[in-house]
């Protein structure tokens, strides 16, 4: 009996650690537990920024999968060590800027591709047992700044952009777009960060001058509660 009360004990000290470690969004939404490993940072991770090396062919970029480094062209293969393609990201135009973050078996993909015609930005989920994606999400604007992945959530922002995706679906609880209009705000967002746990916050610098704009959003509701 003892034991057994010892065991139910640490077992409800393990789950309520666990918690810890999710969004509180996500333990209010229980179809969302348990999907995707998230980070054990209540602040978040930061999606990797993919780097040129221009090898084997121009515009190469430098990415990881399962914390080995692979090369992806612009056109979107994804080369081993020993170059060969072993995934492919299935993009239109060649990608331009890229970031990526694993979540077990899963890459999200954020990038932006350019053709004649101007820009596009998406969000892919690869699986990585199977090479499939799983879904793809088209974004409003370009010049991505670097996502922010919490919990189960990814918080994006673009050129007039913001919105909170969710990592299953690649649908959004809440977005925003053509923020700062005819001004030339918000161009390109350098900070997305959490001032404290029920809003999200992100700062732009300001065209004109050495202070930044910023927006700062309720995470739960999706209100703008402030933005300058």
């Amino acid at each position: 009996m003892i034991k057994r009360i010892i065991g139910c004990l640490m077992l409800s000290t393990l789950l309520a650690s666990c918690n810890l470690f999710y969004h509180k969004a996500d333990i209010r939404n229980s179809e969302l537990l348990g999907i995707i490993p998230v980070t054990e940072q209540e602040s978040g991770a930061y999606a990797m920024e993919a780097r040129y090396s221009n090898w084997p062919n121009p515009d190469t970029l430098i990415i990881y999968i399962d914390g080995i480094r692979h090369k992806m062209t612009s056109e979107g293969s994804i080369l081993n060590g020993e170059n060969e393609v072993t995934y492919n990201l299935g993009n239109e135009f060649p990608v331009e800027q890229l970031y990526f973050i694993q979540r077990g078996r899963d890459m999200f993909f954020f990038y932006t591709d350019v053709n004649e015609d101007g820009a596009g930005s998406f969000v892919k989920r690869m699986s990585l047992d199977t090479g499939e994606t799983i879904w793809a999400q088209e974004i409003d604007g370009f010049s991505f700044s670097k996502p922010l992945v919490r919990g189960q959530f990814a918080y994006i922002g673009t050129i007039g952009f913001i919105g909170k995706m969710k990592l299953k679906s690649g649908t959004f609880d809440w977005k925003y777009s053509g923020l700062g209009g005819s001004k030339g705000r918000f161009n390109q967002f350098r900070e997305i960060d959490f001032p404290n746990e029920k809003q999200v916050r992100f700062v732009s610098p300001h065209p004109f001058s050495f202070q930044s704009d910023t927006v700062v959003v309720n995470d739960m509701t999706g209100e703008i509660v402030k933005m300058n």
